[in-house]
């Protein structure tokens, strides 16, 4: 691996909070009705798949760290947009704070973490993070069908897109 894998991952992360920042935004244009219904797909409601990938991105950090949760957090520990709004932007910074202080070494390194039913599991640090990026836009698929389907606009989330505003922030 060389050190423009390190960037890439780090880029990667950066891409992540755009991408989730951009749902969010677009989670905005749906009524509250719409936005906690449970309608059958994921997580049920377009607030608990939101809820689930910011949790998930804080529980993998703690497996980042060596850490292993017991359990994942959920809807119940931000019940409304306002928490997950105000507590998301401080995962995705973690996040990034984190990748951006691994060596080479470290991201080749394994770490071993138990998941949230016990089970022992062992990883290549990078194998984890790019797990946690490639999870990231798998919900943000079932975000946009939600916000679609609760009669909101949706997000334009995809990597061309945010390598093109980079861009454009770059000449300014």
């Amino acid at each position: 691996m060389t050190n423009v894998f390190h960037l890439h991952l780090r880029e990667m992360c950066e891409y992540l909070r755009w991408a989730d920042h951009q749902s969010m935004l677009a989670a905005r244009t749906v009524t509250d009705d719409a936005y906690y219904k449970d309608v059958g797909i994921s997580f049920g409601s377009l607030h608990k798949v939101l809820v689930h990938n910011m949790a998930i991105q804080w529980l993998w950090l703690c497996r980042f760290r060596g850490e292993s949760p017991k359990r994942c957090e959920d809807h119940t520990d931000y019940p409304t947009r306002m928490a997950l709004e105000q507590r998301w932007p401080l995962v995705h910074a973690a996040l990034i704070d984190f990748v951006g202080h691994q060596s080479q070494q470290a991201l080749q390194s394994v770490v071993t973490y138990h998941d949230t039913r016990d089970e022992s599991h062992t990883l290549p640090l990078r194998d984890m993070i790019l797990h946690l990026i490639d999870h990231g836009s798998y919900h943000r698929g079932q975000i946009n069908t939600l916000i679609k389907r609760g009669g909101g606009t949706p997000s334009h989330i995809n990597y061309r897109l945010w390598c093109i505003e980079k861009a454009k922030h770059k000449m300014s």
